[in-house]
Order: structure tokens, then C-alpha cells, then sequence
């Protein structure tokens, strides 16, 4: 069977954690046979997914694109929380979750933990620079495009994370080190967020950003132009076939802003961790469920 995630331009954690993990869990299973494909970690869920092949769901979720129509050539072994349980109509006993706390596993605590570290969304790393926004309140920064190895090694070396990426926040929790959830954009998708939290019983309530651009650091005089035009464009109400351009840089003091209350953040927000008993029962329901799977699919 054929391993079936979304692979990020220039990468991201969540994502790629697919190959990493699935090829040291289940390697005798997966070559590429596209004839059965293994949907994993990633809120896969929707109508993207080839219909032809039969598919294998270990823990994904729903969210993004139309809404998925199950039919006989989808096994669910388990999927990411009740939220995307509901929406697929699908039994509610298999909604574990996110098939990356089986991470818990592969990777073991450090003797210490000294650093606290945020980190974005893959897609807000081109709205800004968040690597100097971080840096600035005192926060060790996690790339989420860096190769899996490095991030997974920040994350445990963390006392805590402030966690904009999903999988920061799933990979912390299973590694048992506390999270704080914040949001700075609206791609953040909170239905996701919730599908996962509330399948180890918890409540997300990120702390809310205020939206911070510097979009076109990086950009020649002619691109800039290019958008300036744009945006006098779209006041006179013209150019509605553009492709729109980025909001323009924010202040100094915006910026300045957005690194105080992240510096805040870090100081003074209670952290959210799983309760142990609620994740250990988890995750020996997802190594169930992975036994099935190697079980009914091993020649």
C-alpha cells in the first residue's frame, strides 16, 4: 500500500512526520502499490483523495475541502476526534485521535527541558517574520518547515511550547510537554483544533493575535510597485480579476505589540497538557487498532 499525506511546498512537521513515523511503525506495509492507499496524519478528509484506490484511514481528520461520502472502498481504523467522526457519520468509538501521539513511542524524554519555544503555522511564516518576532520575546523559535529530526528534538528539549502549528501542540502533548495554544491568522482552522482536543478532553481557546503582515520583505522595487497599484486599485474599486496583493507591512508599533503580548503570553498563560490517564488510554487504543492493521494486511 501506497502512503497518502500532503506534501507541503518547502515542507511542513505535520506532514512530513507521515514517512518518518509510518516507515519505523509499519515498513513491511507500505511500498507504492497505489492500489491501497495508507491515509495518515493530516486533515486528509475530503474530496481530494482518489476515489479508485481502496483506502486505509489511521487517524486523519476532516476540515479542509467537501465534505467526504464514505463508501465501500474506505476502511476506518480510527480518524482524528468526534468532530470529524460526526461529520463522516461514522462510529464515535473511532474517533481516538490524532494518529501522531503514537510519536509518544518512538521518542523518549530528555534528562532536562530548559528552553521555551513557539511555533507558527507553516503558512504564517510568509505573512512575517516570525523567527525575529519570537527571538524578540525571548522565545526559542521552531521552524515548522525544518527537517522532522530538528523539530522533534525542540519540542522535547521544551519546558513548554506556544503552539500557532497543530501538530507543535499534538507532538508536545505526547511527548508530555505542556502547550499554549495562540492564533494570528485566519487559516488557522479552529473545527480541526477541536476535533483533536476534544478527543483527549480538552477545550481549545487560543490566545488571539492580532493579524501581523510583512508579506513583501524580500521583494524587488518593481513587485512592491506592482502591489501598491493593486491596493489603489481596489479602493477606486477596480481590478476585482487581480490576483489581491498582501495588506500592507504593519507599524513598528504593531509589531512591537504582537512581540509584547507574545512575551506575555509565554510569561503568564496557564499551559494545556492532556490528562496522563486520557492520553496513555489513547494511545493504547491507536496501538490496538495498528496491531489490527498489521494484523489484516500482513501476506
Amino acid at each position: 500500500m501506497k502512503l497518502y499525506y500532503y506534501k507541503a511546498p518547502g515542507g511542513n512537521f505535520g506532514d512530513d512526520l507521515n514517512p518518518w513515523l509510518w516507515n519505523r511503525l509499519i515498513p513491511e506495509l507500505l511500498d507504492e502499490d497505489d492500489s491501497t492507499l495508507f491515509v495518515g496524519i493530516g486533515t486528509l478528509l475530503n474530496h481530494r483523495v482518489p476515489v479508485a484506490p481502496r483506502k486505509l484511514v489511521f487517524g486523519s481528520g476532516a476540515g479542509y475541502g467537501e465534505t467526504l461520502k464514505p463508501d465501500s472502498r474506505w476502511k476506518f481504523y480510527c480518524v482524528r476526534g468526534p468532530l470529524t467522526a460526526e461529520v463522516l457519520g461514522l462510529d464515535r468509538k473511532l474517533a481516538i485521535t490524532d494518529a501522531a501521539a503514537l510519536i509518544a513511542q518512538e521518542v523518549h524524554a530528555p534528562e532536562s527541558r530548559s528552553i521555551v519555544s513557539f511555533m507558527p503555522h507553516h503558512d504564517s511564516m510568509s505573512r512575517a517574520d516570525w523567527r525575529a518576532i519570537s527571538e524578540a520575546a525571548g522565545l526559542h523559535y521552531i521552524d515548522p518547515t525544518s527537517p522532522v529530526e530538528e523539530t522533534l528534538q525542540a519540542i522535547n528539549r521544551s519546558k513548554f511550547v506556544v503552539a500557532e502549528a497543530m501538530h507543535g501542540a499534538i507532538v508536545a502533548d505526547a511527548l508530555r510537554v505542556p502547550w499554549i495554544p495562540i492564533k494570528c491568522y485566519s487559516h488557522v482552522l479552529d473545527f480541526k483544533w477541536q476535533d483533536w482536543c476534544s478527543s483527549l478532553g480538552m477545550t481549545y481557546k487560543p490566545f488571539v493575535l492580532p493579524e501581523i503582515w510583512d508579506a513583501e520583505r524580500g521583494l524587488g522595487a518593481k513587485a512592491k510597485l506592482i502591489n501598491q497599484i493593486k491596493r489603489g486599485g481596489m479602493k477606486l474599486r477596480i481590478g476585482a480579476e487581480w490576483t489581491p496583493p498582501p495588506p500592507p507591512k504593519s507599524s513598528a508599533a504593531q509589531f512591537d505589540s504582537a512581540i509584547h503580548q507574545l512575551k506575555k503570553i509565554a510569561d503568564v498563560a496557564n499551559t494545556e497538557l492532556s490528562e496522563d490517564q486520557i492520553f496513555n488510554g489513547a494511545l493504547e487504543r491507536l496501538q490496538e487498532q495498528l496491531w489490527q492493521l498489521r494484523n489484516s494486511h500482513l501476506r
